[in-house]
């Protein structure tokens, strides 16, 4: 009897397994979702949180990774340190040049100078321009999110994806699926290996038929 292969699927910042409710992997994957943990410290590298969340991952067996948005750069990051076989980008970056330069410039003038409660507080109006929920299945989860006050968490995880460097090519068979109309990573600045016309950053939920079609091609 063949076993099935161990496919592990990273969310979002702060977001949990539920974003990932309509997707529909193929026949012959046992589906595991990786928890986000606290950082140890403050500036924790990304490197040693990595390592940490690999913990969980079963590396007996062939191993594939699916990673969205922040949770795509943490998936590159445990390819780094453990064995897999495939990877699966949702709606994020590869690398460094992918990142929009206003991300830099924000690191600069503003993340590392204001207060958490004064960004975190008030971070409703963005996240919701950013995210572009319409149905009220996303809208929950944002609200959800939000209720979040965690902001050892929020500020280490934004400061790693604004100061995360890496120039290094994927070494393992992948797939990029973003949207042109993504507004934390606009697609100008991206070079996907599939692009979704007029999908935002919430594709994984809205357009998850194209997705499921797509990975039943890889996977």
């Amino acid at each position: 009897m063949n076993q099935k292969k161990k496919i592990y699927c990273i969310s979002g910042l702060g977001a949990d397994e539920r974003v990932f409710s309509h997707i529909q992997f193929p026949a012959g994957y046992d589906v595991h979702f990786l928890p986000w943990i606290t950082p140890m410290y403050d500036d924790e590298p990304i490197e040693e949180y990595a390592a940490r969340m690999s913990k969980d991952i079963d590396t007996t067996e062939p191993v594939s990774l699916v990673g969205l948005s922040f949770g795509g750069i943490m998936s590159i990051e445990i390819a780094r340190q453990i064995k897999v076989d495939k990877m699966v980008l949702l709606s994020t970056i590869k690398n460094s040049k992918e990142r929009p330069p206003i991300f830099n410039r924000f690191t600069t003038f503003v993340f590392k100078r204001l207060p958490d409660k004064l960004i975190f507080k008030n971070r409703a109006f963005f996240v919701k321009l950013f995210l572009q929920s319409k149905s009220h299945e996303e809208n929950k989860l944002v609200a959800d999110y939000l209720k979040k006050d965690d902001y050892t968490y929020l500020r280490w995880a934004v400061g790693t994806i604004m100061q995360w460097k890496n120039d290094d090519e994927l070494q393992q068979p992948f797939i990029h699926i973003h949207g042109d109309k993504d507004r934390p990573f606009p697609i100008k600045y991206v070079h996907p290996t599939h692009i979704l016309h007029g999908a935002g950053h919430f594709m994984v939920m809205n357009r998850s038929k194209e997705i499921n079609h797509i990975l039943a091609g890889f996977l």
